[in-house]
């Protein structure tokens, strides 16, 4: 068994491995395979100026979700030509249908352009070996493309796997107006995009920090807004389809950029379920998503969160702790599946938070825990 002192989820208190320090792991991306989860992120706790260098991408493990235990780096930031390998972000990592391999998208962030970095290994554990020129490997997405030729840069973004055919999808910012947020399909080896998937989902690119969920038959788009370090509006879009019409949901706000199905997933700050008396009283409950993974205990028809939404409370200017994190409870409505409520917990497990909306499911409804 592993030893550790956490057996809840406390949000934004410093959450230690089983050896006794801080998790390193920033703007994570997780993985489930062969039972045990994979949780990559950035390595930036201890590094003066804090912000905005790292060390690489860290991996801790864990059976349970509440220990983990630190593994090591997987991929080390270097010094390459366009300054996009010192700061290695939002690492995800999927295990690649067509090849068996496993395969981490990076984010660099030089302060000119933010480039992508693909990485492979034949086990979670790495080492990630990067994909192309090893000196530096950064380039922009589909580059040569008919919508972009110079290709788009690649912000914050994520990579999601449809549950049903293991085809798998990378949803990112591209920071221009003109090309705004967008969606690919992934080709067979997982390592580069199918020029004909090219989806620009919304016109604005001022949407970032994706997590993408399946449930009900469905695709769910978790997106924040754009406050650099500080916490911001949440965002929730559905399509019926991985590339869908995400821009058909929801409500347009005064510059006619698509704001998602309101209620919003998390209240505004001073709303009931985001007041001060024991909550926050942020914007997301001061945090910034990254991933949201099925809940291993959820089952048909259970009030269980079928959900567990992950986030980051950003400290930059800490120079011991770039930040904590903050897990929290996810409800779906089981009579309408576009309202989606995240609730605050200060301390929390997968086996006691119970839904807002009661235990009865729609007809058909279903949540992908794969």
């Amino acid at each position: 068994a592993e030893a550790s002192c956490f057996a809840a989820f406390r949000s934004g208190e410093i959450w230690l491995d089983t050896d006794g320090n801080p998790i390193d792991a920033h703007g994570g991306g997780f993985l489930l395979d062969g039972g045990v989860y994979y949780w990559y992120g950035s390595a930036r706790n201890g590094i003066s100026p804090p912000c905005c260098l790292d060390r690489g991408v860290n991996l801790y493990t864990s059976t349970d979700l509440y220990s983990w235990t630190h593994r090591g780096l997987v991929l080390h930031a270097f010094n390459s030509s366009t300054d996009n390998g010192l700061s290695l972000e939002r690492p995800k990592v999927i295990r690649c249908t067509g090849t068996g391999q496993y395969v981490m998208w990076v984010r660099g962030s030089a302060l000119a352009s933010q480039l992508l970095a693909v990485a492979t290994s034949d086990a979670p554990t790495g080492p990630f070996r990067f994909v192309g020129d090893q000196t530096d490997p950064f380039r922009t997405v589909a580059r040569g493309g008919p919508n972009f030729r110079a290709g788009y840069q690649y912000g914050d973004a994520t990579l999601f796997q449809d549950p049903r055919t293991g085809r798998a999808y990378v949803y990112w910012r591209t920071r221009w107006h003109q090309t705004g947020f967008r969606g690919m399909e992934l080709t067979e080896d997982c390592t580069d995009v199918r020029p004909e998937s090219d989806t620009q989902l919304f016109a604005t690119p001022n949407r970032e920090a994706p997590a993408v969920f399946f449930a009900n038959e469905r695709f769910y788009l978790w997106v924040s807004g754009c406050m650099g370090w500080a916490p911001t509006t949440t965002h929730l879009y559905t399509a019926p389809t991985a590339l869908g019409c995400f821009n058909c949901s929801g409500l347009n706000n005064s510059k006619g950029w698509l704001v998602g199905w309101q209620p919003p997933p998390i209240p505004e700050p001073g709303q009931p379920g985001n007041r001060k008396r024991k909550r926050p009283a942020a914007w997301a409950f001061g945090s910034q998503s990254t991933f949201i993974l099925a809940n291993p205990l959820y089952r048909k028809g259970s009030a269980l969160a079928p959900f567990v939404y992950m986030a980051d409370r950003w400290t930059p200017k800490n120079n011991v702790s770039f930040g904590t994190y903050v897990w929290l409870p996810l409800f779906i409505d089981p009579q309408n599946a576009s309202r989606v409520r995240v609730l605050w917990r200060a301390s929390w497990r997968l086996d006691n938070a119970t839904s807002p909306f009661g235990a009865r499911r729609a007809p058909n409804s279903s949540v992908s825990v794969t």
